[in-house]
């Protein structure tokens, strides 16, 4: 665990960025001088009040009715004061909250779903868990409280200034005789008000120290437990056809359980903590009076000032008392700030490995003038390290139509991954091609929204694309019940099949037309004819894109014009291109049979006739 200065500074180097950034900075420093003149308009009026005070009781000591209703109308004026300058003061607080916890959280969201970034951080699971969570909640509090503690230590530090100064001059000077010796001591509740504070501050961070690691415990078990609860919301399907409930209740049992100990953890070292603080509490009252009774018996003060006197000393030893009153809020904090500025380390080591030298990450030169896809050396390994895919050499051109195949875990789909730039570990270099790529994943991903916007993800084409054009797309594929809803709003990856979501993909593709076309298992949930018609589709529709297809289906191989195969070799498996090439009069004398096996236009001479006979 970091010390509390270093882990406060690095929270600093990543969230402080809020006040120099442009479209935040002068919003910023304004709520933030707001801030500050609203906490010394509150320390002033509190020293007015402590004056007020003093008159009051003094005016009760000498039972001066007049004066008495003159100081209720001046309290009504400080209440009325301070009733206003707390208000606005919440709100300054709260909109600076709001806008800091939005910067940061759009600049995480910004850094975190960029370059792949949110699929590479899950390749660090055990790292950075739940990085939804840390942006969600850890943010949250960190910015919360962090402008909580600065608004109470503001206002502790200039009533710390303020009322020692009072309290000073309402000491005098106390006589002490000690061991023989006889001294005077100035100021003598300044120092006792000190004392009592820093005794009790001293005693609080070592009776709360753990809190911090439990408080971090304790919020990644709850993170643990809200990640198992969606899972088991997402699968909820595969879980009930495979019976798995008994299994599931299992694991959500074992995320409670860890939970319940790391709260029973945390509350072992709240329990330490409020036996002093309630003790500290009960006493607050009391002290101040014990300690500025000399004053008072020695008849140096009167009713009044030995009342302002208590209250000076209440308001240092408030001030002075900051740790002991927010220890518990500062563990919290600090366990969010731990886990928010971790998120922002790993994203900075993702950043910086795809800065690496070329040596040592796989370097992806973007498109330049040549129409082919070129993999020189390369060599495709796991983030430990392990490689899977220890050799490729691999030139392909457009518009060839390739099929990887390989045995599972042999690297078929990383190789696709570091094609689209997401999967940086490993060595040699893609150089890509000229023209637009699109990958399709086995299971397709569709955004919030209607259907229109999940077949026009991730933007709609510039020459823009008719409605007749989308339910032509789904016609072709095989999906003629969702023509007439494409305004409707569902979520699409839960009520449509793996099929017909595999279907949706492929006219996605057929909207877009792309002239690259990268394809991990994309027809798998398809039957033998889905899949050919779909193939089909690609070849007819978007003759001169090139298809790289990664699978084991049978009759894949027929639509495509060469192979590779993944071979299993020395510190990871190689990619082998096959001895024979299938020539592309394979490719076409296939779309020829099955243009004969399908249903054929009668002709119009044909319909003609057929009108004449009443048939």
């Amino acid at each position: 665990m970091d010390t509390p200065h270093s882990s406060i500074r690095a929270f600093a180097a990543v969230a402080s960025g809020y006040w120099t950034a442009p479209g935040y900075r002068a919003v910023a420093w304004s709520l933030t001088g707001g801030l500050v003149l609203l906490g010394v308009a509150n320390v002033g009026i509190a020293l007015w009040l402590n004056i007020w005070n003093r008159d009051f009781f003094n005016a009760l000591d000498k039972r001066d009715f007049v004066e008495l209703m003159r100081l209720l109308w001046i309290l009504a004026a400080i209440v009325a004061s301070a009733g206003v300058a707390v208000a606005i003061q919440l709100h300054v607080k709260r909109r600076l909250q709001i806008n800091w916890r939005s910067w940061l959280s759009h600049v995480t969201v910004l850094r975190w779903l960029n370059g792949g970034r949110q699929y590479q951080l899950g390749m660090l699971a055990d790292e950075v868990d739940n990085p939804d969570g840390r942006i969600a909640e850890d943010i949250r509090i960190s910015t919360e409280l962090a402008v909580e503690f600065a608004q109470s230590i503001l206002q502790c530090v200039l009533q710390l200034f303020t009322f020692l100064s009072v309290l000073w001059i309402l000491s005098g000077t106390l006589p002490i005789r000690l061991f023989g010796l006889e001294f005077d001591l100035p100021g003598y509740m300044v120092w006792a008000a000190v004392a009592y504070a820093l005794i009790g501050s001293t005693l609080t961070y070592f009776l709360g120290r753990g809190l911090i690691h439990a408080g971090n415990v304790r919020q990644s078990r709850e993170a643990d437990f809200r990640s198992g609860l969606t899972r088991a919301r997402e699968h909820a399907e595969g879980i009930a056809l495979m019976r798995g409930e008994d299994d599931e209740r299992e694991r959500l049992r074992g995320s409670l359980f860890d939970l319940r100990s790391a709260w029973n953890v945390q509350t072992l070292g709240q329990g330490n903590l409020s036996l002093l603080t309630s003790s500290l509490a009960y006493l607050a009252p009391i002290v101040p009076l014990i300690v500025a009774l000399p004053r008072y018996l020695g008849g140096d003060i009167a009713l009044g000032g030995l009342m302002q006197t208590a209250q000076a000393f209440s308001s240092v030893q408030w001030a002075l008392s900051w740790l002991i009153d927010n220890f518990p809020k500062f563990a919290e904090w600090r366990a969010s700030t731990d886990r928010v500025v971790h998120l922002h380390m790993a994203l900075t080591d993702l950043e910086e490995s795809s800065e690496a030298p070329d040596e040592a990450r796989i370097v992806v030169h973007p498109a330049g003038e040549s129409d082919k896809l070129v993999m020189r050396d390369l060599g495709v390994a796991r983030p430990s390290g392990e490689m899977l895919v220890a050799e490729a050499e691999v030139e392909i051109v457009r518009p060839e139509r390739v099929l990887i195949r390989g045995k599972s875990g042999s690297g078929k789909s990383t190789i696709m991954r570091a094609v689209a730039g997401v999967w940086p570990w490993g060595r040699g270099a893609i150089h890509l091609p000229t023209g637009s790529i699109t990958f399709m994943p086995q299971k397709p991903y569709f955004p919030l929204g209607t259907l229109r916007d999940a077949m026009l993800y991730p933007a709609e084409p510039e020459e823009g694309i008719s409605d007749e054009t989308l339910k032509d797309m789904l016609h072709k594929v095989g999906l003629d019940h969702l023509r007439d809803r494409l305004d409707e709003t569902e979520r699409w990856d839960h009520i449509l099949s793996g099929g017909e979501q595999q279907r949706v993909a492929f006219a996605r593709v057929l909207v877009h037309k792309p002239d690259w076309i990268f394809m991990d298992e994309a027809t798998s949930a398809l039957d033998e004819a889905g899949q050919e018609n779909v193939m089909k589709l690609l070849i007819e529709e978007l003759p001169k894109t090139s298809v790289i297809s990664i699978g084991h289906r049978p009759g894949l191989e027929l639509f495509h014009t060469r192979e590779l195969t993944l071979e299993p070799g020395a510190g990871g498996t190689r990619l082998r291109a096959d001895a024979s090439q299938r020539p592309l009069g394979d490719l076409y004398r296939k779309m020829a049979a099955a243009s004969r096996s399908a249903p054929r236009d009668p002709g119009f001479w044909a319909k003609v006739r057929a009108n004449l006979l009443g048939r």
